[in-house]
């Protein structure tokens, strides 16, 4: 391989693996905010389809949302706060929300009295949902400790699960499991342990966002490293192997069929003159150059 080759190869795979790198770092996590800025609808959440009477006054502005909760009693568990509509963004129906896509979410929050707050995802379970009964979702819970001041909590989505209440409302005795978060159509926030019943409380949330690995994306980029190490490899081999000299093979095929003319050597002490690794060496490179057997062009011109 000629020089002006080599470089432009090195070269070439240096900027494929720095681009390789940086593709990965920076695409490799997906991200998602989902308030502020995120376009999903806000809705204030109570216990009242459940046959409660909690009550939620919600205070929405671009950067913060409020609910101003009080718990009284409910047929299952009295509950009240804030959910966002997954499925309608920038005021448009769109189709589930992968939750998926994601490992983890982090929330900046604040509450009164209450020592924490309760997440749930109401996803739409295949067997048990029915489309617009609110009841019927699989609500997938999971609860985080909380203060009167901001401050960030986070928590892997393996953490949440399917609540027991809802098991046992379908027939299940244990949890079965599933999660159907590629499903997801609600996402809700709502009164924790030390909620006091009948007394008034806050829940402020400055901010909701999602991450999580790309995996499709992160098959694709291991695909593509192992291509670009392959064909570096193939570069590699042909960039250090030594080149034929054309014309010093002819010089020393010439040689050898000097010596084989005008001396009665044998092919091993001929390829040893000539510098030929082995016989078989010498007679694959002497047909190359003569078109002719070793021993046929000895036996034609002794």
């Amino acid at each position: 391989m000629k020089k002006k080759s080599r470089v432009f190869g090195i070269v070439f795979f240096a900027i494929a693996f720095s681009v390789w790198g940086w593709l990965f770092c920076t695409l490799r996590e997906n991200h998602t905010v989902v308030f502020p800025a995120g376009g999903f609808e806000v809705y204030t959440l109570t216990d009242n389809e459940a046959g409660g009477f909690s009550t939620s006054e919600l205070s929405v502005s671009d950067s913060l949302v409020a609910a101003h909760v009080n718990i009284r009693s409910g047929k299952a568990f009295p509950y009240a706060g804030m959910g966002f509509n997954l499925m309608s963004l920038n005021g448009r129906p769109v189709g589930f929300f992968d939750f998926s896509k994601y490992d983890s979410m982090a929330v900046v929050a604040t509450a009164g009295r209450m020592r924490s707050i309760t997440f749930r995802l109401l996803t739409d379970d295949p067997v048990y949902s029915k489309q617009g009964m609110y009841l019927s979702y699989r609500p997938l819970e999971c609860s985080l400790p909380i203060t009167n001041s901001y401050g960030e909590v986070k928590t892997p989505l393996s953490k949440f699960k399917t609540a027991e209440w809802w098991l046992a409302s379908q027939g299940l005795e244990n949890d079965d499991g599933l999660t159907y978060f590629y499903r997801t159509t609600l996402f809700e926030i709502y009164n924790g342990e030390g909620a006091l019943r009948g007394i008034p409380d806050d829940i402020e949330v400055k901010q909701i966002r999602l991450w999580g690995v790309n995996r499709d994306f992160e098959k694709g980029m291991i695909f593509a490293v192992v291509l670009l190490c392959a064909l570096l490899a193939v570069f590699v081999f042909f960039a250090v192997r030594k080149p034929c000299n054309k014309d010093l093979l002819k010089k020393q095929m010439s040689e050898a069929a000097r010596l084989l003319k005008t001396t009665d050597k044998s092919i091993a002490e001929i390829a040893i003159a000539v510098g030929a690794k082995s016989t078989s060496k010498l007679e694959r490179d002497f047909y190359k150059v003569h078109g002719k057997k070793v021993k046929d062009y000895r036996r034609k011109n002794v």
